[in-house]
């Protein structure tokens, strides 16, 4: 192995004198506006070069950030933490916590915001009950029950045109909202209701809730904990202020991540008729109509499931997620010195030919581990007048074959497609959250042939990565499901 190379070399935007670098975000020209955080991160891509690392150094108030573009390198880091690792802190998170309402939360901090043994003890009071898989499963009935009433409520708010109204991705933000209530707080909150001010107040401090935290904490999650749900059995081994600071915490991350997951899942779908006809194969052989879903029938969707993880991939929430290393490292053969902040790239590593051959390709196919290529079947006796559609699709079915094949050549690394993050910092509402979008979205397309007519969706970090222009899906009813 080489010498490592000195920390100072490590590639990136120069610094100005005394400005350093935040100069930069602070005129907000591209790459560096905070909405553009996509285009910042490809620019540094490009400055790290193959499997190398970039860095933004002298941010006024913050630690310098490394960005190591390989998905080894982030194996390495993730792998290599204490048993508490750091992440960087809200500082209005952080205050509200520990100053504003200390007598409250006193030496039970929660998962967001904090670090260290406060964080490390709250986490051990909760993980049980959320990190099981069984803890998913048990709420799966009552989330159908929610997208049930949510794909309801879609068939109410189509226009003329059938098209969802520009305010869709508010009403995703109502069901996944309705969703937590739903498996953390047991109660239905009542979100997909008509006019529901209540809902879009908590929405609206979920929004901005650097600034609304109180509103949000007095308005639901001291208000509305009851005897059943995910935080009702954390109140009987924890007591009831630990599960109202998880159910704060949960309702912090868990509604617009969940609503924005839908919403890209959606579209990539309806902009990709040959994945959404498969799946609904799947979901008409296998989806159960005469009572509501349980976990043995999502077991049965392996397509489903990996339509969600393409879209996760092409298009994740957050896109990426980082570390303060607590010792000296080496990074991508750079020497870091304890304390910087390292920032892994998800969103990059998961668009990247080297990864992910066709990178900007959905093709859910990829994720499956025993596929019969169902994709590739090619449909004989072909009729004259449907001889151009059929080649088409003919076509069409090779090339995801191909690629298939290429992606099976070089896998799947574990490392490259984060949607969750990793370790002991993983999002602790990862199976709530991927029932939650397996059973919306295994509803809707049961229900619908979902279209779009309305040009290439561009998306801007709010903090989440969101769509910039009106969800417009065209909803068209199918016909009886096959027998």
């Amino acid at each position: 192995m080489g010498v490592a190379r000195k920390f100072a070399t490590i590639p990136g935007p120069r610094p100005l004198p005394i400005l350093g670098n935040s100069w930069r975000f602070a005129i907000g020209q591209r790459p560096w506006r905070t909405r553009s955080l996509d285009a910042t991160l490809w620019n540094l891509r490009a400055l790290a070069g193959m499997g190398g690392a970039a860095k933004v150094a002298k941010l006024f108030g913050h630690p310098d950030l490394i960005f190591p573009f390989c998905a080894d390198e982030t194996a390495k880091i993730y792998r290599r933490e204490d048993t508490m690792p750091h992440r960087a802190v809200a500082p209005c998170l952080r205050h509200y916590k520990q100053e504003l309402r200390k007598e409250f939360f006193g030496d039970e901090p929660g998962l967001i915001g904090v670090h260290g043994t406060a964080w490390s003890t709250f986490r051990s009071k909760v993980s049980k009950a959320l990190a099981a898989p069984q803890a998913a499963q048990v709420a799966v009935p009552s989330l159908d029950c929610v997208s049930n009433d949510f794909v309801h409520r879609m068939e109410s708010i189509l226009d003329h045109n059938r098209e969802l109204p520009c305010d869709f991705l508010t009403e995703l933000y109502k069901w996944a909202l309705e969703s937590v209530g739903a498996w953390a707080l047991g109660t239905r909150l009542g979100c997909l209701k008509d006019n529901d001010t209540d809902a879009m107040e908590i929405i609206n401090n979920i929004h901005g809730f650097f600034h609304s935290v109180p509103e949000l904490e007095l308005n639901l999650c001291l208000k509305r904990l009851t005897d059943k749900g995910v935080c009702a059995q954390i109140a009987l081994n924890s007591g009831e202020k630990v599960a109202t600071i998880l159910a704060l915490d949960l309702l912090l991350v868990g509604v617009d991540t969940t609503a924005a997951a839908a919403a890209s899942t959606m579209y990539l779908l309806a902009t990709n008729p040959r994945a959404q006809r498969r799946l609904q194969t799947e979901l008409d052989i296998n989806m159960p109509t005469d009572r509501s879903m349980n976990h043995r029938d999502l077991n049965n969707l392996p397509y489903l499931k990996a339509c969600i993880k393409e879209a996760l991939r092409i298009k994740p929430v957050i896109l990426g997620n980082g570390r303060c290393i607590q010792s000296d490292a080496v990074i991508a053969g750079y020497e870091v010195p304890k304390g910087s902040h390292i920032v892994f790239p998800h969103y990059v590593m998961s668009n990247e030919e080297r990864y992910f051959p066709s990178p900007n390709e959905y093709i859910p196919e990829r994720w499956l581990r025993d596929d019969t290529n169902k994709a590739g079947t090619v449909i004989p006796n072909i009729s004259n007048e449907k001889h151009i559609e059929a080649a088409r699709s003919v076509c069409e079915h090779a090339g995801v074959a191909s690629v298939v094949k290429k992606q099976r050549d070089i896998g799947i690394h574990p490392f490259a497609s984060l949607p969750f993050g990793f370790g002991r910092r993983m999002c602790i509402g990862k199976r709530f959250a991927e029932a939650e979008l397996q059973l919306l979205i295994a509803r809707a397309f049961q229900k619908y042939n979902v279209s779009w007519y309305h040009g290439e969706l561009t998306y801007s970090v709010t903090p989440t990565y969101i769509p910039n222009e009106p969800l417009r899906f065209r909803l068209d009813s199918r016909t009886k499901k096959l027998t």
